[in-house]
């Protein structure tokens, strides 16, 4: 399957209305076309697809295929009979892409294989760190005869749990990044692909499962879940 993407904005269907198309800048939201409905959409004369014209396919099988020749292709007749002038600006655009490229770092796999190793470490280390925290709450509960902690302390305890759980969901966020790190380089994806990969594994709004997740949210003051 493939998505068509112009390197910034996806093509997405209208969920209102099937076989309209719009724009967005979620990959996730990207709809997924066979080669043949892609290359139709591209190639299209239909004035409401016309804004599709400078899109090109990502491939988005496991295996990371992409398309190599542009489906706009039509041969060399007539190439240099127009009257356009060449735009310089191209050049400046290919040597930033460039340069950006090679101020990559470029891990390899044994690199990439270090760095998940150390953060699953330090990942479980937080895991213990608020089952031992929540275990303390437990033991306090029972030696002080069932008497709740004062305010204040309490209070202390709370800030503790928030930095550890921040501190454990950056570390998640980032072993998402290497992971997708290591299957491109076992799947051999492109520049556009592994971008498109990356994208897709930010963080997502963690969607309650029971009650007490509303419940905590308005006694914060976070306001609705329903993002």
């Amino acid at each position: 399957m493939y998505i068509l993407s112009d390197g910034k904005n996806y093509v997405m269907e209208n969920p209102m209305k099937i076989g309209e198309y719009l724009s967005t800048t979620s990959p996730v939201h990207a709809k997924e076309f066979s080669y043949k409905q892609a290359r139709a959409l591209i190639q299209s004369n239909r004035k409401k697809w016309a804004w599709m014209k400078q899109y090109h396919l990502i491939g988005t099988d496991e295996e990371g295929d992409t398309v190599e020749k542009s489906v706009n292709y039509r041969g060399k007749a007539n190439t240099y009979n127009d009257s356009s002038e060449f735009d310089m600006k191209i050049l400046d655009d290919i040597n930033n892409e460039a340069f950006s490229i090679l101020e990559l770092a470029a891990w390899d796999k044994t690199q990439l294989h270090t760095y998940r190793n150390l953060l699953g470490i330090e990942l479980g280390r937080c895991d213990s760190a608020v089952s031992d925290i929540e275990h303390a709450l437990q033991t306090y509960n029972h030696t002080s005869g069932g008497k709740k902690p004062q305010a204040h302390k309490m209070a202390k305890i709370g800030y503790l749990l928030a930095e550890i759980r921040d501190k454990h969901e950056k570390i998640k966020q980032v072993i998402r990044y290497v992971e997708v790190m290591q299957q491109a380089i076992d799947n051999q994806f492109t520049l556009e692909k592994l971008k498109y990969e990356l994208s897709k594994a930010k963080f997502t709004e963690y969607k309650g499962r029971t009650k007490y997740y509303q419940v905590a949210l308005d006694t914060l003051g976070g306001g609705s879940s329903d993002l």
